[in-house]
């Protein structure tokens, strides 16, 4: 059982990294085209380039939600919501100093943690709920980038960016 709780953490960890990395290609992806459009003809009063513009910076932007989203592991953020029976309590020492120290916390967490020392160290009395924050803001910028790819297409398709 302690194993499988510290794999999902460790699941986690690896969402967070693909998640990230996805944002850096995708932004990556609309800078080369905004360079393109930029220097390959008289585009830069082009509506397309305001748009790459809006989507490269949101998609920065999605870097933001995204750490706040996986800042604090969610075995700790059970914590704050089922007291002593949270998963992260059947763990070894060892498996919550490594959770403890993701959380983004230099100390050492004692052997037998109180739950309100996890909760005031944390400051979990304060913080906004970025798991739900974070869904709704991924539903959103899913319809924003594919339509604003539907259209990126349907204009190419078109004309093939010439004005």
């Amino acid at each position: 059982m302690k194993n499988e709780i510290f794999q999902l953490f460790l699941k986690e960890q690896k969402l967070y990294k693909i998640l990230s990395g996805i944002a850096k290609y995708v932004s990556i992806c609309f800078l080369i085209i905004y360079l393109y459009l930029l220097f390959s003809s008289r585009y830069t009063a082009s509506p397309l380039i305001v748009v790459i513009n809006y989507l490269a910076i949101l998609t920065s932007f999605s870097g933001i939600i995204t750490f706040k989203y996986f800042e604090i592991p969610s075995l700790l953020l059970a914590v704050f919501t089922e007291g002593k029976s949270a998963e992260f309590f059947q763990l070894g020492v060892g498996e919550r100093q490594v959770i403890w120290r993701k959380a983004g916390r230099e100390d050492i967490l004692p052997p037998d943690p109180e739950i309100e020392f996890i909760i005031s160290s944390l400051h979990l009395y304060d913080r906004y709920p970025w798991q739900r924050i974070g869904k709704i803001y991924s539903i959103g910028y899913l319809v924003v980038i594919l339509t604003s790819v539907f259209y990126l297409t349907s204009v190419y398709l078109e004309n093939g960016f010439q004005n």
